[in-house]
Protein backbone atom coordinates (compact mmCIF):
# COMPACT_ATOMS: atom_id res chain seq x y z
CA UNK A 1 0.00 0.00 0.00
CA UNK A 2 1.49 3.35 -1.04
CA UNK A 3 1.60 6.32 1.31
CA UNK A 4 -0.73 9.22 0.44
CA UNK A 5 0.88 12.13 -1.36
CA UNK A 6 1.27 15.27 0.74
CA UNK A 7 -1.15 18.05 -0.06
CA UNK A 8 0.04 21.42 -1.36
CA UNK A 9 -0.92 23.05 1.93
CA UNK A 10 1.03 20.49 3.92
CA UNK A 11 4.02 20.91 1.61
CA UNK A 12 3.87 24.68 2.08
CA UNK A 13 3.91 24.43 5.88
CA UNK A 14 6.83 22.00 5.64
CA UNK A 15 8.77 24.39 3.41
CA UNK A 16 11.68 26.56 4.45
CA UNK A 17 9.76 29.68 3.43
CA UNK A 18 6.92 28.89 5.86
CA UNK A 19 9.45 28.30 8.63
CA UNK A 20 11.06 31.65 7.87
CA UNK A 21 7.65 33.27 8.26
CA UNK A 22 7.12 31.44 11.55
CA UNK A 23 10.50 32.65 12.81
CA UNK A 24 9.56 36.18 11.78
CA UNK A 25 6.36 35.92 13.82
CA UNK A 26 8.28 34.59 16.82
CA UNK A 27 10.59 37.59 16.52
CA UNK A 28 7.96 40.23 15.84
CA UNK A 29 5.61 39.47 18.73
CA UNK A 30 8.15 39.81 21.58
CA UNK A 31 9.68 42.84 19.86
CA UNK A 32 6.31 44.56 19.83
CA UNK A 33 5.60 43.61 23.44
CA UNK A 34 9.02 44.81 24.55
CA UNK A 35 8.64 48.10 22.67
CA UNK A 36 5.20 48.68 24.17
CA UNK A 37 6.54 48.07 27.68
CA UNK A 38 9.53 50.39 27.47
CA UNK A 39 8.44 53.03 24.95
CA UNK A 40 9.79 55.73 24.65
CA UNK A 41 12.88 54.13 26.20
CA UNK A 42 15.00 54.63 29.29
CA UNK A 43 17.61 57.38 29.35
CA UNK A 44 20.47 58.59 31.54
CA UNK A 45 22.09 62.03 31.52
CA UNK A 46 24.10 61.23 28.36
CA UNK A 47 21.05 60.11 26.40
CA UNK A 48 19.05 63.03 27.74
CA UNK A 49 21.68 65.42 26.40
CA UNK A 50 21.53 63.77 22.97
CA UNK A 51 17.73 63.99 23.00
CA UNK A 52 17.95 67.69 23.80
CA UNK A 53 20.25 68.09 20.80
CA UNK A 54 17.85 66.14 18.59
CA UNK A 55 14.96 68.39 19.60
CA UNK A 56 17.02 71.57 19.20
CA UNK A 57 16.87 72.53 22.88
CA UNK A 58 20.68 72.58 23.15
CA UNK A 59 23.35 72.98 20.45
CA UNK A 60 25.05 69.94 18.94
CA UNK A 61 28.44 69.04 20.40
CA UNK A 62 30.96 66.27 19.85
CA UNK A 63 30.96 65.16 23.51
CA UNK A 64 28.58 62.44 22.37
CA UNK A 65 28.37 61.13 18.80
CA UNK A 66 26.58 63.79 16.72
CA UNK A 67 25.39 61.09 14.32
CA UNK A 68 23.08 59.63 16.99
CA UNK A 69 21.47 63.00 17.69
CA UNK A 70 21.15 63.61 13.95
CA UNK A 71 19.47 60.24 13.34
CA UNK A 72 17.17 60.85 16.30
CA UNK A 73 16.23 64.27 14.91
CA UNK A 74 15.34 62.75 11.53
CA UNK A 75 13.25 60.04 13.18
CA UNK A 76 11.39 62.60 15.31
CA UNK A 77 10.73 64.78 12.25
CA UNK A 78 9.24 61.76 10.45
CA UNK A 79 7.28 60.17 13.28
CA UNK A 80 6.87 62.96 15.81
CA UNK A 81 7.70 60.44 18.55
CA UNK A 82 10.65 60.60 20.95
CA UNK A 83 10.52 56.80 21.22
CA UNK A 84 11.26 56.34 17.52
CA UNK A 85 14.93 55.72 18.32
CA UNK A 86 13.97 52.87 20.67
CA UNK A 87 11.79 51.40 17.90
CA UNK A 88 14.72 51.57 15.48
CA UNK A 89 17.02 49.95 18.05
CA UNK A 90 14.64 47.06 18.69
CA UNK A 91 13.85 46.66 14.98
CA UNK A 92 17.54 46.29 14.09
CA UNK A 93 18.02 43.62 16.74
CA UNK A 94 14.84 41.80 15.74
CA UNK A 95 15.83 41.74 12.07
CA UNK A 96 19.28 40.42 12.98
CA UNK A 97 17.92 37.67 15.25
CA UNK A 98 15.35 36.60 12.66
CA UNK A 99 18.10 36.52 10.04
CA UNK A 100 20.25 34.30 12.25
CA UNK A 101 17.41 31.84 12.74
CA UNK A 102 16.68 31.70 9.01
CA UNK A 103 20.36 31.29 8.13
CA UNK A 104 21.07 28.35 10.42
CA UNK A 105 17.86 26.60 9.39
CA UNK A 106 18.47 26.98 5.66
CA UNK A 107 22.08 26.06 6.21
CA UNK A 108 20.93 22.63 7.37
CA UNK A 109 20.50 22.75 11.13
CA UNK A 110 17.37 21.26 12.74
CA UNK A 111 14.46 23.60 13.15
CA UNK A 112 14.70 23.74 16.92
CA UNK A 113 18.21 25.15 16.59
CA UNK A 114 16.92 27.99 14.44
CA UNK A 115 14.60 28.98 17.30
CA UNK A 116 17.69 30.11 19.21
CA UNK A 117 17.98 33.04 16.78
CA UNK A 118 14.80 34.79 17.96
CA UNK A 119 15.50 33.55 21.51
CA UNK A 120 18.63 35.73 21.65
CA UNK A 121 16.28 38.69 22.07
CA UNK A 122 15.00 37.17 25.31
CA UNK A 123 18.35 36.46 26.96
CA UNK A 124 18.76 38.52 30.15
CA UNK A 125 22.01 40.15 29.03
CA UNK A 126 20.27 41.40 25.88
CA UNK A 127 17.02 42.46 27.55
CA UNK A 128 18.98 44.41 30.16
CA UNK A 129 20.53 46.72 27.56
CA UNK A 130 17.70 47.03 25.04
CA UNK A 131 15.55 49.02 27.46
CA UNK A 132 17.89 52.00 27.30
CA UNK A 133 18.98 53.99 24.26
CA UNK A 134 22.69 53.68 24.95
CA UNK A 135 24.99 54.46 22.05
CA UNK A 136 26.72 51.20 23.03
CA UNK A 137 23.50 49.27 22.46
CA UNK A 138 22.89 50.82 19.07
CA UNK A 139 26.49 50.16 18.12
CA UNK A 140 26.16 46.49 19.07
CA UNK A 141 22.87 45.79 17.27
CA UNK A 142 24.08 47.66 14.17
CA UNK A 143 27.22 45.53 13.99
CA UNK A 144 25.21 42.35 14.56
CA UNK A 145 22.85 43.09 11.67
CA UNK A 146 25.85 43.98 9.48
CA UNK A 147 27.41 40.60 10.31
CA UNK A 148 24.15 38.77 9.51
CA UNK A 149 23.93 40.49 6.12
CA UNK A 150 27.55 39.58 5.38
CA UNK A 151 26.94 35.92 6.29
CA UNK A 152 24.07 35.85 3.82
CA UNK A 153 26.36 37.12 1.05
CA UNK A 154 28.76 34.24 1.69
CA UNK A 155 26.18 31.50 1.37
CA UNK A 156 23.52 32.89 -0.98
CA UNK A 157 24.54 33.66 -4.58
CA UNK A 158 23.90 37.09 -6.09
CA UNK A 159 23.32 38.82 -2.77
CA UNK A 160 26.42 41.03 -2.93
CA UNK A 161 24.14 44.09 -2.86
CA UNK A 162 23.71 43.42 0.90
CA UNK A 163 27.28 44.64 1.37
CA UNK A 164 25.95 48.18 0.96
CA UNK A 165 23.59 48.22 3.99
CA UNK A 166 26.19 46.21 5.93
CA UNK A 167 28.81 48.89 5.34
CA UNK A 168 26.31 51.63 6.21
CA UNK A 169 25.56 49.89 9.52
CA UNK A 170 29.27 49.57 10.27
CA UNK A 171 29.83 53.25 9.52
CA UNK A 172 26.97 54.10 11.90
CA UNK A 173 28.45 51.85 14.58
CA UNK A 174 31.87 53.47 14.07
CA UNK A 175 30.30 56.91 14.39
CA UNK A 176 28.52 55.94 17.62
CA UNK A 177 31.73 54.92 19.38
CA UNK A 178 35.20 55.63 18.03
CA UNK A 179 36.60 52.68 19.99
CA UNK A 180 34.27 50.48 17.93
CA UNK A 181 37.26 50.27 15.59
CA UNK A 182 38.61 47.47 17.81
CA UNK A 183 35.47 45.41 17.21
CA UNK A 184 35.17 46.38 13.54
CA UNK A 185 38.68 45.35 12.45
CA UNK A 186 37.93 41.57 12.58
CA UNK A 187 34.69 42.21 10.69
CA UNK A 188 36.63 44.17 8.09
CA UNK A 189 39.06 41.25 7.71
CA UNK A 190 36.06 38.97 7.21
CA UNK A 191 34.78 41.29 4.47
CA UNK A 192 38.24 41.15 2.89
CA UNK A 193 38.04 37.37 3.01
CA UNK A 194 34.65 37.47 1.27
CA UNK A 195 35.97 39.85 -1.40
CA UNK A 196 38.95 37.62 -2.17
CA UNK A 197 36.68 34.57 -2.44
CA UNK A 198 34.35 36.42 -4.79
CA UNK A 199 37.19 37.72 -6.92
CA UNK A 200 38.75 34.27 -7.12
CA UNK A 201 35.51 32.95 -8.58
CA UNK A 202 35.07 35.75 -11.12
CA UNK A 203 36.02 35.44 -14.78
CA UNK A 204 37.96 38.69 -14.72
CA UNK A 205 40.10 37.54 -11.84
CA UNK A 206 40.71 34.18 -13.52
CA UNK A 207 41.79 35.93 -16.71
CA UNK A 208 44.08 38.24 -14.75
CA UNK A 209 45.57 35.29 -12.87
CA UNK A 210 46.13 33.36 -16.11
CA UNK A 211 47.90 36.30 -17.74
CA UNK A 212 50.16 37.29 -14.87
CA UNK A 213 50.26 34.15 -12.77
CA UNK A 214 53.18 32.60 -14.63
CA UNK A 215 55.31 35.69 -13.96
CA UNK A 216 55.14 35.13 -10.22
CA UNK A 217 54.74 31.35 -10.12
CA UNK A 218 58.41 30.65 -9.70
CA UNK A 219 58.77 33.10 -6.87
CA UNK A 220 55.52 32.65 -4.98
CA UNK A 221 54.03 29.43 -6.36
CA UNK A 222 54.38 27.22 -3.27
CA UNK A 223 53.01 29.90 -0.97
CA UNK A 224 49.35 29.84 -2.00
CA UNK A 225 48.05 30.42 1.51
CA UNK A 226 50.44 33.31 1.95
CA UNK A 227 49.26 34.94 -1.24
CA UNK A 228 45.65 34.56 -0.15
CA UNK A 229 46.54 36.11 3.18
CA UNK A 230 48.20 39.09 1.47
CA UNK A 231 45.22 39.51 -0.84
CA UNK A 232 42.86 39.40 2.14
CA UNK A 233 44.98 41.94 4.02
CA UNK A 234 44.97 44.32 1.04
CA UNK A 235 41.20 43.91 0.55
CA UNK A 236 40.63 44.46 4.28
CA UNK A 237 42.71 47.63 4.22
CA UNK A 238 40.63 48.94 1.32
CA UNK A 239 37.40 48.19 3.21
CA UNK A 240 38.78 49.96 6.28
CA UNK A 241 39.57 52.99 4.13
CA UNK A 242 35.99 52.93 2.80
CA UNK A 243 34.62 52.84 6.34
CA UNK A 244 36.91 55.66 7.41
CA UNK A 245 35.81 57.72 4.43
CA UNK A 246 32.19 56.93 5.25
CA UNK A 247 32.70 58.12 8.82
CA UNK A 248 34.35 61.35 7.68
CA UNK A 249 31.56 61.89 5.16
CA UNK A 250 28.90 61.28 7.81
CA UNK A 251 30.52 63.71 10.23
CA UNK A 252 30.84 66.29 7.46
CA UNK A 253 27.17 65.85 6.54
CA UNK A 254 26.09 66.41 10.15
CA UNK A 255 28.37 69.44 10.50
CA UNK A 256 26.97 70.92 7.30
CA UNK A 257 23.53 70.97 8.92
CA UNK A 258 24.47 71.68 12.54
CA UNK A 259 27.08 73.80 14.27
CA UNK A 260 28.80 70.99 16.18
CA UNK A 261 30.75 72.43 19.10
CA UNK A 262 34.15 70.90 19.81
CA UNK A 263 34.51 69.89 23.46
CA UNK A 264 37.77 67.94 23.58
CA UNK A 265 36.16 65.02 25.36
CA UNK A 266 39.39 63.01 25.23
CA UNK A 267 40.64 65.33 27.96
CA UNK A 268 38.63 63.15 30.38
CA UNK A 269 41.11 60.33 29.74
CA UNK A 270 44.08 62.66 30.16
CA UNK A 271 42.59 63.88 33.44
CA UNK A 272 42.20 60.39 34.88
CA UNK A 273 45.71 59.35 33.85
CA UNK A 274 47.32 62.47 35.28
CA UNK A 275 45.27 62.53 38.48
CA UNK A 276 45.72 58.87 39.44
CA UNK A 277 49.11 57.92 38.02
CA UNK A 278 51.24 61.02 38.59
CA UNK A 279 52.51 61.48 42.19
CA UNK A 280 51.60 64.80 43.74
CA UNK A 281 55.24 65.88 44.06
CA UNK A 282 55.78 65.37 40.32
CA UNK A 283 52.53 67.16 39.58
CA UNK A 284 53.51 70.17 41.67
CA UNK A 285 56.99 70.25 40.13
CA UNK A 286 55.57 70.42 36.59
CA UNK A 287 55.21 73.57 34.52
CA UNK A 288 51.40 73.33 34.45
CA UNK A 289 49.36 76.35 35.62
CA UNK A 290 49.04 76.56 39.40
CA UNK A 291 45.25 76.66 39.12
CA UNK A 292 45.19 73.36 37.20
CA UNK A 293 47.61 71.65 39.58
CA UNK A 294 45.63 72.75 42.62
CA UNK A 295 42.33 71.58 41.15
CA UNK A 296 43.75 68.18 40.18
CA UNK A 297 45.29 67.70 43.62
CA UNK A 298 42.12 68.71 45.47
CA UNK A 299 39.90 66.57 43.25
CA UNK A 300 42.15 63.55 43.68
CA UNK A 301 41.70 63.66 47.46
CA UNK A 302 37.92 63.78 46.98
CA UNK A 303 37.95 60.82 44.61
CA UNK A 304 40.16 58.72 46.86
CA UNK A 305 37.89 59.43 49.82
CA UNK A 306 35.00 58.09 47.74
CA UNK A 307 37.03 55.05 46.64
CA UNK A 308 36.96 56.14 42.99
CA UNK A 309 40.04 55.97 40.79
CA UNK A 310 38.41 56.75 37.47
CA UNK A 311 35.89 59.04 35.77
CA UNK A 312 37.17 62.00 37.76
CA UNK A 313 35.31 64.50 35.57
CA UNK A 314 32.01 63.28 37.04
CA UNK A 315 33.13 61.90 40.40
CA UNK A 316 35.23 64.67 41.90
CA UNK A 317 36.60 67.24 39.44
CA UNK A 318 33.43 69.31 39.20
CA UNK A 319 32.85 68.65 35.50
CA UNK A 320 34.02 71.28 33.04
CA UNK A 321 35.03 74.91 33.28
CA UNK A 322 31.43 76.08 33.81
CA UNK A 323 30.55 73.29 36.20
CA UNK A 324 27.80 72.15 33.84
CA UNK A 325 27.64 68.60 32.44
CA UNK A 326 29.44 68.10 29.12
CA UNK A 327 31.20 71.46 29.37
CA UNK A 328 34.85 71.41 28.21
CA UNK A 329 37.60 71.15 30.81
CA UNK A 330 39.66 74.31 31.27
CA UNK A 331 43.38 74.28 30.36
CA UNK A 332 42.99 71.39 27.93
CA UNK A 333 46.30 72.04 26.16
CA UNK A 334 48.16 72.26 29.46
CA UNK A 335 46.47 69.03 30.60
CA UNK A 336 47.57 67.35 27.38
CA UNK A 337 51.13 68.56 27.94
CA UNK A 338 51.01 67.10 31.46
CA UNK A 339 49.93 63.77 30.00
CA UNK A 340 52.75 63.84 27.45
CA UNK A 341 55.46 64.79 29.94
CA UNK A 342 54.34 63.03 33.12
CA UNK A 343 52.27 60.01 32.06
CA UNK A 344 53.59 58.30 28.94
CA UNK A 345 57.17 59.09 29.94
CA UNK A 346 56.64 56.82 32.96
CA UNK A 347 55.19 53.67 31.37
CA UNK A 348 55.44 51.47 34.46
CA UNK A 349 53.26 53.63 36.69
CA UNK A 350 50.91 54.33 33.76
CA UNK A 351 50.44 50.61 33.06
CA UNK A 352 50.04 49.99 36.78
CA UNK A 353 47.21 52.51 36.99
CA UNK A 354 45.50 51.33 33.82
CA UNK A 355 45.83 47.69 34.92
CA UNK A 356 44.09 48.56 38.19
CA UNK A 357 41.24 50.27 36.38
CA UNK A 358 40.92 47.56 33.74
CA UNK A 359 40.94 44.81 36.37
CA UNK A 360 38.02 46.45 38.16
CA UNK A 361 36.13 46.67 34.86
CA UNK A 362 37.10 43.14 33.81
CA UNK A 363 35.96 41.31 36.94
CA UNK A 364 32.99 43.42 38.05
CA UNK A 365 29.95 45.06 36.52
CA UNK A 366 27.41 47.77 37.28
CA UNK A 367 24.27 49.30 35.76
CA UNK A 368 23.13 45.95 34.41
CA UNK A 369 19.59 47.33 34.29
CA UNK A 370 18.27 50.90 34.18
CA UNK A 371 15.20 51.04 36.46
CA UNK A 372 12.27 53.41 35.96
CA UNK A 373 13.06 55.23 39.21
CA UNK A 374 16.23 56.63 37.61
CA UNK A 375 14.10 58.83 35.35
CA UNK A 376 15.19 62.20 36.72
CA UNK A 377 17.70 63.08 33.95
CA UNK A 378 15.25 62.02 31.24
CA UNK A 379 12.50 64.06 32.87
CA UNK A 380 14.64 67.20 32.78
CA UNK A 381 14.73 67.15 28.97
CA UNK A 382 11.08 66.20 28.49
CA UNK A 383 11.38 62.46 27.87
CA UNK A 384 8.24 60.82 29.20
CA UNK A 385 8.37 57.78 31.42
CA UNK A 386 7.14 54.51 29.96
CA UNK A 387 4.86 51.84 31.36
CA UNK A 388 5.32 51.70 35.15
CA UNK A 389 4.59 47.96 35.11
CA UNK A 390 7.64 47.21 32.93
CA UNK A 391 9.99 46.96 35.90
CA UNK A 392 7.70 44.53 37.70
CA UNK A 393 7.77 42.27 34.64
CA UNK A 394 11.38 42.52 33.48
CA UNK A 395 13.56 43.62 36.39
CA UNK A 396 13.08 40.40 38.44
CA UNK A 397 14.11 38.39 35.37
CA UNK A 398 17.29 40.42 34.75
CA UNK A 399 18.41 41.23 38.29
CA UNK A 400 16.80 38.80 40.74
CA UNK A 401 17.13 35.75 38.47
CA UNK A 402 20.03 36.25 36.06
CA UNK A 403 22.27 38.68 37.93
CA UNK A 404 21.83 37.11 41.35
CA UNK A 405 21.96 33.49 40.17
CA UNK A 406 24.45 33.71 37.30
CA UNK A 407 26.43 36.91 37.91
CA UNK A 408 29.15 35.87 35.46
CA UNK A 409 26.73 36.56 32.60
CA UNK A 410 27.35 40.28 33.12
CA UNK A 411 31.11 40.16 33.64
CA UNK A 412 33.64 40.85 30.87
CA UNK A 413 35.90 37.97 32.00
CA UNK A 414 33.16 35.43 31.28
CA UNK A 415 32.56 36.52 27.69
CA UNK A 416 36.31 36.89 27.15
CA UNK A 417 36.83 33.33 28.34
CA UNK A 418 34.15 32.01 25.99
CA UNK A 419 35.58 33.99 23.08
CA UNK A 420 39.04 32.58 23.75
CA UNK A 421 37.70 29.01 23.89
CA UNK A 422 35.88 29.54 20.60
CA UNK A 423 39.13 30.63 18.96
CA UNK A 424 40.93 27.56 20.29
CA UNK A 425 38.18 25.24 19.02
CA UNK A 426 38.15 27.06 15.70
CA UNK A 427 41.88 26.61 15.28
CA UNK A 428 41.67 22.91 16.08
CA UNK A 429 38.68 22.44 13.76
CA UNK A 430 40.25 24.20 10.77
CA UNK A 431 40.43 22.07 7.61
CA UNK A 432 43.84 20.54 6.96
CA UNK A 433 45.24 19.06 3.79
CA UNK A 434 48.47 17.30 2.79
CA UNK A 435 50.30 17.20 -0.49
CA UNK A 436 49.17 13.62 -1.08
CA UNK A 437 45.54 14.42 -0.46
CA UNK A 438 42.91 16.19 -2.51
CA UNK A 439 41.45 19.03 -0.45
CA UNK A 440 37.82 18.48 0.38
CA UNK A 441 35.23 21.20 0.17
CA UNK A 442 33.61 21.65 3.56
CA UNK A 443 30.76 23.76 4.79
CA UNK A 444 31.44 25.52 8.02
CA UNK A 445 30.64 28.56 10.12
CA UNK A 446 34.16 28.74 11.56
CA UNK A 447 35.12 31.90 9.61
CA UNK A 448 32.11 33.67 11.17
CA UNK A 449 32.75 32.19 14.62
CA UNK A 450 36.39 33.24 14.48
CA UNK A 451 35.45 36.73 13.35
CA UNK A 452 32.86 37.20 16.12
CA UNK A 453 35.10 35.81 18.87
CA UNK A 454 38.06 37.93 17.76
CA UNK A 455 35.86 41.01 17.58
CA UNK A 456 34.69 40.40 21.15
CA UNK A 457 38.24 39.97 22.42
CA UNK A 458 39.57 43.02 20.60
CA UNK A 459 36.75 45.16 21.94
CA UNK A 460 37.23 44.09 25.57
CA UNK A 461 41.00 44.59 25.59
CA UNK A 462 40.66 47.77 23.54
CA UNK A 463 39.22 49.32 26.70
CA UNK A 464 42.53 48.95 28.56
CA UNK A 465 43.71 52.54 27.96
CA UNK A 466 40.31 54.24 28.02
CA UNK A 467 37.77 52.38 30.16
CA UNK A 468 35.75 55.01 32.06
CA UNK A 469 33.61 52.75 34.25
CA UNK A 470 32.47 49.16 34.75
CA UNK A 471 29.01 49.53 33.22
CA UNK A 472 27.79 46.38 31.52
CA UNK A 473 26.96 48.38 28.40
CA UNK A 474 30.69 48.35 27.58
CA UNK A 475 30.51 44.56 27.47
CA UNK A 476 27.26 44.31 25.52
CA UNK A 477 28.87 43.82 22.11
CA UNK A 478 31.20 41.02 23.32
CA UNK A 479 28.22 39.29 24.97
CA UNK A 480 26.09 39.63 21.82
CA UNK A 481 28.92 38.55 19.51
CA UNK A 482 29.81 35.47 21.57
CA UNK A 483 26.14 34.51 21.92
CA UNK A 484 25.81 34.60 18.13
CA UNK A 485 28.99 32.57 17.70
CA UNK A 486 27.67 29.93 20.11
CA UNK A 487 24.48 29.67 18.05
CA UNK A 488 26.59 28.98 14.95
CA UNK A 489 28.57 26.34 16.86
CA UNK A 490 25.32 24.68 17.92
CA UNK A 491 24.07 24.77 14.34
CA UNK A 492 27.20 23.03 13.05
CA UNK A 493 27.16 20.43 15.82
CA UNK A 494 23.51 19.48 15.34
CA UNK A 495 23.83 19.59 11.58
CA UNK A 496 26.75 17.14 11.70
CA UNK A 497 24.78 14.85 13.99
CA UNK A 498 21.80 15.02 11.63
CA UNK A 499 24.07 14.13 8.72
CA UNK A 500 25.50 11.16 10.61
CA UNK A 501 22.02 9.97 11.51
CA UNK A 502 20.87 10.34 7.90
CA UNK A 503 23.78 8.22 6.65
CA UNK A 504 23.12 5.48 9.21
CA UNK A 505 20.51 2.73 8.68
CA UNK A 506 17.11 3.65 10.00
CA UNK A 507 14.49 6.35 9.59
CA UNK A 508 15.42 9.49 7.70
CA UNK A 509 14.91 13.02 9.03
CA UNK A 510 11.47 14.44 8.43
CA UNK A 511 10.58 17.17 5.97
CA UNK A 512 12.21 20.49 6.77
CA UNK A 513 14.69 19.01 9.28
CA UNK A 514 17.57 19.18 6.83
CA UNK A 515 17.52 20.68 3.35
CA UNK A 516 20.27 20.86 0.79
CA UNK A 517 18.74 22.41 -2.29
CA UNK A 518 19.67 25.92 -3.35
CA UNK A 519 16.49 26.91 -5.12
CA UNK A 520 15.10 30.30 -4.18
CA UNK A 521 12.93 30.08 -1.07
CA UNK A 522 14.20 26.62 -0.18
CA UNK A 523 17.62 26.47 1.46
CA UNK A 524 21.17 27.65 1.39
CA UNK A 525 23.68 25.71 -0.70
CA UNK A 526 24.67 22.41 0.85
CA UNK A 527 28.35 23.13 0.32
CA UNK A 528 30.35 26.31 0.24
CA UNK A 529 32.92 26.51 -2.53
CA UNK A 530 35.91 28.32 -1.27
CA UNK A 531 36.13 26.56 2.06
CA UNK A 532 38.68 24.13 0.71
CA UNK A 533 42.14 24.78 2.15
Amino acid sequence: MTAPKPTKLRSFFASAFAWDAFLALLTLIPALVFTALFFPGRANVDIGNQYAQATGDVPFSDWHPPVMSAVWRVLISITGAAGSLLVLQVAILALACWGLGAIVHRWGAPRWVSLVGPAIMATPWVVSQMTTMWKDTQMAVSMLLAVVLLIITRFVPKTWVLWIPALVLLVYAFGLRKNAIFAIVPIVVYIGYLLVRRLRGSRGFAKFAGRFGSRFAGRFGPRVAGRRGIATAVASLLVLVVLGAGLKGTDAAVESQEDVQATGQISQIFLDDVMFSVPNKDLQASDAPAELKKKISTARDKCLEKGEIWDAYWNCYGKGETGEPFSPIAHQEELKDLWLTEVITHPIRYVEYRAAVFSFYFFTSAVEYWPAEWHYDAKKVGLEQGNDKADYIVKPYVEDFALDTFPMLFKPWFWTLLAGLLLVFGYRARPRSHASQVPTVTRTFWPEITMLATSALFYVFGYFPIVPSNHFRYTFWPALAVTTALLLVLAMWRSQRATTAADAPGPRPGPGDRTTTSAPGKALPASDPGEAP
